[in-house]
């Protein structure tokens, strides 16, 4: 947007945004979730963890459901968060027959402790700043599936900690949830890769050193 904007290329220094990963960084863990929301153990748990508004896509995610549950029929999906779009999305889920699939959990204060439970984060947004539920998922090791809008590909890089799609794509948005689910393996490798890029770009300790080099170079001091 800068450089379209006649700022020269070598003018821009990018210093990413931080989030302090300790509080989602703990190993693994299924059964908290499961015990909390009372989901059966044998689901797999897809999530999405943002504001209930038009632009986060929710809806786009109902509607990618029924041929999912087709090969997937344990499947349930959790919407954690709160806003004027929920008894939007309860009619949604009621037209489409999709109440024992789909829960909305509101906010909740435990969202660290539950996180890592979930197989996938799903965040289908048409736009989006950065998105900070993605790089909390990345530091729980939470493979993600996310639209190709906004500042998203900062955070979620593709076949390194998840999945791109285009904004408002239901087929592709499945395609992908699908392919993720059918394979475990790939799922985990996106998962320790979320938390490798985490730490190398996205931590504290990043953003602290990126702003020191920004003020070392006005400076003219030597790193």
């Amino acid at each position: 947007m800068l450089t379209a904007g006649g700022l020269p290329a070598d003018k821009l220094r990018v210093v990413r945004s931080a989030v302090d990963c300790h509080p989602f960084a703990g190993p693994r863990d299924r059964e908290i979730l499961r015990e909390r929301l009372g989901v059966p153990p044998e689901s797999p748990l897809i999530g999405v963890v943002a504001q209930l508004i038009p632009r986060k896509g929710h809806q786009l995610l109902i509607e990618a459901l029924p041929p999912l549950l087709a090969e997937f029929p344990d499947l349930r999906v959790l919407f954690f968060g709160q806003g004027p779009e929920a008894a939007n999305l309860e009619r949604r889920i009621a037209q489409a027959g999709l109440e024992n699939y789909v829960i909305l959990c509101g906010f909740r204060d435990d969202l660290p402790e539950l996180l890592s439970g979930l197989d996938l984060l799903v965040h289908p947004a048409s736009r989006e700043g950065l998105g900070v539920s993605l790089l909390q998922a990345s530091c729980a090791g939470v493979p993600i599936i996310a639209s190709r809008a906004g500042g998203i590909p900062e955070a979620v890089r593709e076949g390194v900690n998840g999945l791109l799609v285009s904004p408002g794509d239901v087929a592709a948005l499945g395609q992908a949830i699908a392919r993720l689910l059918r394979d475990p393996d790939l799922a985990r490798r996106l998962g320790r890769g979320g938390r490798v890029l985490m730490s190398a770009e996205f931590s504290i300790p990043a953003m602290v050193e990126g702003n020191l080099a920004v003020y070392r170079e006005l400076l003219g001091i030597p790193r």
